[in-house]
C-alpha cells in the first residue's frame, strides 16, 4: 500500500512537472525570437572577417566584424551616400578614445535600416562617423541586437538571432 501511494504521488508530481515544462516552453519560444540565421563572412588575407550588407536597401557595404568597437562605424565615403536619405538623422556627438590614446569628437547618427547579410534587418541603428575612417565596422551596438550570436571560423560565418528577417 505504501508503494502504491508513493507511485501515485510520483505520477501526480511528474504530471505537474510536465505541465510546468510545457508552460515554460510556450513562453520561452516567443521570447527567444527568430531561428538563428547563418550569414557567410569573408575572410580577408589579413585574417579579418567582413560581413556584406546594405544600408537603407540601397548602399552596399562590407563591414569589418569588430567586437572591440562600441558602435557601427561608417567611412566618410559610405556616410556621404546615405546622409541625405530619409531616416538618416543626426543624434549627438560623443568623445571617443582611439587606440593611441587620442580623444576625438565623433558624430552619432541614426540610420533607418542596416541589413546584415541578405536578410537580417536592424532598424533605427546608431552609427558613428569617424573623421578619416576608410572602412565600415560592425560594432557591438549591432551585435548586441542579434545576440546570442556565434562567430564560426571554418567556414567563416556569423550565426545570429535576427528578430526581423527579410523574406
Amino acid at each position: 500500500m505504501k508503494l502504491e501511494a508513493s507511485s501515485s504521488c510520483l505520477a501526480r508530481s511528474l504530471g505537474k512537472i510536465k505541465v510546468v515544462l510545457s508552460f515554460l516552453a510556450a513562453i520561452y519560444v516567443p521570447l527567444a525570437g527568430a531561428e538563428p540565421l547563418q550569414m557567410d563572412l569573408e575572410l580577408a588575407d589579413s585574417g579579418n572577417l567582413y560581413l556584406h550588407g546594405h544600408l537603407d536597401q540601397s548602399v552596399a557595404t562590407s563591414m569589418l566584424v569588430d567586437t572591440g568597437s562600441g558602435y557601427v562605424s561608417l567611412s566618410r565615403k559610405t556616410f556621404r551616400q546615405i546622409k541625405r536619405l530619409p531616416g538618416t538623422e543626426y543624434l549627438r556627438d560623443i568623445h571617443g578614445t582611439l587606440a593611441n590614446g587620442r580623444t576625438l569628437r565623433v558624430p552619432i547618427y541614426r540610420v533607418r535600416e542596416l541589413a546584415l547579410g541578405e536578410n537580417c534587418i536592424l532598424t533605427d541603428i546608431e552609427v558613428a562617423v569617424f573623421p578619416g575612417a576608410d572602412r565600415d565596422i560592425l560594432g557591438l551596438n549591432a551585435l548586441r541586437r542579434v545576440q546570442p550570436f556565434t562567430l564560426q571560423l571554418d567556414p567563416p560565418a556569423l550565426i545570429a538571432n535576427c528578430n526581423q528577417v527579410r523574406g
